[in-house]
């Protein structure tokens, strides 16, 4: 796997907060507060390229971007969350919608300038806010963000944005395209997180179902299903046994996000309830 860590590190004990709380913080409060910079855990690549006050994006692979957005989470904590960009020539598919929809709108905005197509539609890996929140402004712009049916399920019964449901999405994989396949590998973060997988580049979306290798807990576990995850990550590990590159939910993709998530699983069952 490839990458380099970012320089700059500061460790996050607990993303607490992503599930529900309502994006309190606007543009304004976050720059003041950290000038949009990440304060917990680092952006998810080096020398990223800043779009926007909290969006940043570089190109990973052929025709791969990965995207970071920050947010206040609960302390008022600037916290990071990726996502993808796959360009397609018919209009390029959107990983996970950001925490806010000016965050949305400003990687669509950045799309249609530089990209060979620009943005045309969105998925959504599971049901918290830094997944959705942009999809209302999506919507109006004329760009659906669709997900597995448990995952709109969820949102709708939580009163966050709602994604579209991908109806042939029943089992435990669909495949969009040639270039991309979703993956369900078991509950995990959430009963409803999936990955994505890019074969041509073999590049693997994590989401919020892998830890980067700078994280140090399991992070938010209000939905999680933590006695399912680690073989739900072995299930994933199975199945796509020599990507490229793994990107996960927060924080940078080097190292071997995989790994992490199993050792802080580990260390999660060893230490015991609390």
């Amino acid at each position: 796997m490839s990458g380099k860590p970012p320089s700059r590190r500061v460790f996050c004990a607990c993303c607490a907060g992503l599930a529900a709380w309502p994006v309190a913080a606007t543009s304004a409060s976050l720059d003041a507060a950290s000038d949009g910079l990440p304060q917990a855990l680092e952006l998810g690549a080096e020398g990223m390229t800043r779009i926007d006050r909290t969006v940043w994006v570089s190109r990973i692979a052929p025709g791969v971007w990965l995207h970071t957005t920050t947010a206040l989470i609960d302390g008022g904590i600037s916290y990071p969350a990726n996502g993808l960009i796959l360009e397609r020539p018919d209009g390029a598919l959107l990983v996970d919608a950001c925490f806010r929809p000016e965050q949305a709108l400003a990687l669509l905005a950045w799309s249609r300038r530089s990209l060979p197509a620009p943005i045309t539609e969105a998925v959504a890996t599971h049901f918290h806010y830094d997944r959705t929140g942009g999809i209302a402004a999506l919507a109006a712009s004329g760009v659906p963000t669709r997900a597995r049916p448990a995952t709109c399920i969820l949102a709708k019964g939580r009163g966050l944005p709602v994604p579209e449901p991908l109806g042939g999405f029943i089992g435990e994989r669909l495949r969009l395209a040639e270039d991309c396949e979703l993956f369900f590998p078991g509950a995990g973060h959430t009963r409803d997180n999936i990955v994505v997988w890019l074969p041509r580049q073999r590049v693997l979306f994590g989401g919020c179902f892998l830890k980067s290798t700078t994280s140090d807990s399991l992070g938010n576990v209000a939905d999680a299903v933590v006695g399912d995850w680690a073989a739900s990550v072995r299930r994933l590990r199975r199945r796509y046994r020599d990507p490229e590159i793994v990107v996960p939910g927060h924080g940078t993709f080097a190292g071997d996000p995989i790994g992490r998530t199993l050792a802080l699983l580990a260390a999660s069952r060893a230490s015991g309830p609390g």
